[in-house]
């Protein structure tokens, strides 16, 4: 029999918060909305993910899968993927390329004061995709339309 912690619901919203703004910052970053956006958030882990769709506010396109949390925080076009399953399909497996060429150094990058260790940050990297992947790829967590089992995932926070 495990225990599980009794969930914070004031933890949660402030971390929901700040992951929502870390969004809009990186969004914002990369100018890809030229207006205000909105969205819908599909699929959260507590404290460790969440992904989703955003788009302009007044409008509904260009839609854009988004993820964050303890993952990279990170886009998709819309049709990347065409459930929420899929996005956590495309992110990991985008991931894991990315971690593959890290791991084999940046040496194309000029040389900084900092020594960065492009290996370390490949496996980082790695195990985040490796993680979401494994989630993904659970069958009970996923309904046949590609949707989460529950919008908050609390089973996978407590893990």
């Amino acid at each position: 029999m495990s225990s599980l912690l009794p969930f914070d619901e004031a933890a949660f919203a402030e971390w929901h918060k700040a992951q929502q703004q870390q969004v809009a910052d990186y969004l914002r970053k990369l100018r890809l909305f030229d207006t205000d956006i909105t969205g819908e958030w599909l699929w959260i882990v507590p404290h460790r993910a969440m992904l989703g769709r955003v788009w302009p506010k007044h409008g509904v396109s260009p839609k854009l899968w988004v993820i964050t949390g303890v993952v990279p925080t990170d886009h998709a076009e819309a049709g990347a993927a065409r459930t929420c399953r899929d996005a956590a399909r495309y992110f990991a497996l985008k991931w894991q390329m990315e971690a593959a060429r890290l791991q084999k150094g940046n040496g194309g990058n000029p040389v900084t004061e900092d020594k960065i260790d492009w290996q370390d940050m490949g496996s980082n990297i790695a195990g985040r995709a490796e993680w979401l992947y494994e989630l993904m790829s659970d069958d009970r967590r996923w309904t046949a339309s590609g949707l989460p089992q529950s919008r908050i995932d609390h089973d996978v926070a407590q893990a």
